[in-house]
């Protein structure tokens, strides 16, 4: 029987037992998705097609006695060690393959879907997915080198861009050919660090219903709102080495008024400014989509206040 009893100040544990969090990409992610099995989450899916290998053992968390097996299969038995309370569902398939009929059945019940990939098709199609169930997301991934990380969350009724408003760059950029970020460079501590933020999000956005006022994670999630209930602030970055390095970061960190250095942080707004960049007002994935249920959110608080 598991003892939750020391993070029931942070967590509605009721609420995480009934939760289905939807994770796409097994690989750096062992970290996150052992530590959500270890937070009493009710059901856990995890989409990938790989393989664990001897490269992962270093840097991912899997053991040498995995090399071989499927990432979700090797993971699905790990989960059973430290959490039998979870129900588990591995899908080794990628998820570009998926068909309509399994896509309904893995996601139209999710509560949030993780895109933790390394590859930008995958994540492109994600934003699609997400859209397409109406359902909160995140998408998080490291530069070059690993220097520097990134995590951006879209939530119907709270955020407004989505995850291609917000990176229409980089889709216009592989728009020719792929461009692929390598793991180089990323040790077990680089993957750890980045999966403790994506893990401590995704209980503040489950907690954004949750009836249980007095919980840390849904005071995490208010925190995150302006004054008209809306998130301005969610594209999250920060640094995993002193310097530079990542052209696309260099110039915000060394704002005065970010603080420079190591582990240096900052939230980004990504709303109709960076959405003018790329697309104009017409994103090619959310047609105004978020923004339009932000504003439908906005109109039922007036009219209830």
């Amino acid at each position: 029987m598991m003892n939750y009893s020391r993070i029931e100040a942070s967590v509605d544990m009721e609420l995480l037992k009934k939760s289905h969090i939807v994770i796409v990409g097994a690989g750096g992610a062992y970290s996150l998705i052992t530590a959500l099995s270890r937070c009493g989450i009710g059901k856990l899916t995890v989409i990938d097609f790989d393989h664990v290998e001897s490269t992962n053992i270093i840097r991912q968390g899997y053991k040498i006695s995995a090399v071989g097996k499927l990432k979700v299969k090797a993971l699905k038995q790990e989960i059973a060690l430290i959490n039998p309370e979870v129900q588990f569902n591995a899908i080794s398939k990628s998820v570009l393959e998926l068909s309509t009929k399994e896509q309904n059945q893995i996601f139209k019940n999710a509560d949030i879907i993780l895109f933790l990939t390394d590859s930008f098709k995958a994540q492109a199609f994600g934003n699609s997915i997400a859209l397409k169930y109406n359902k909160p997301a995140i998408f998080s991934g490291w530069s070059p080198k690993s220097r520097t990380a990134e995590l951006f969350f879209q939530i119907p009724g709270f955020t407004t861009a989505c995850f291609r408003c917000a990176a229409s760059s980089r889709y216009k950029a592989n728009e020719d050919e792929e461009i692929k970020i390598s793991s180089n460079a990323n040790t077990i501590f680089h993957a750890q660090l980045l999966d403790s933020i994506i893990g401590m999000i995704t209980l503040a956005i489950l907690h954004r219903f949750s009836a249980a006022s007095d919980k840390e994670y849904q005071q995490f999630f208010r925190a995150l709102k302006n004054s008209q209930g809306v998130i301005d602030y969610n594209f999250f970055h920060f640094k995993a080495y002193p310097l530079g390095g990542n052209k696309l970061f260099d110039k915000s960190f060394s704002n005065p008024n970010h603080q420079s250095g190591l582990f240096s942080s900052y939230f980004q707004m990504a709303d109709a400014e960076l959405i003018t960049n790329g697309y104009g007002y017409d994103c090619p994935d959310c047609k105004g989509q978020l923004e339009q249920q932000v504003q439908e959110s906005k109109s039922k608080t007036h009219a209830h206040g």
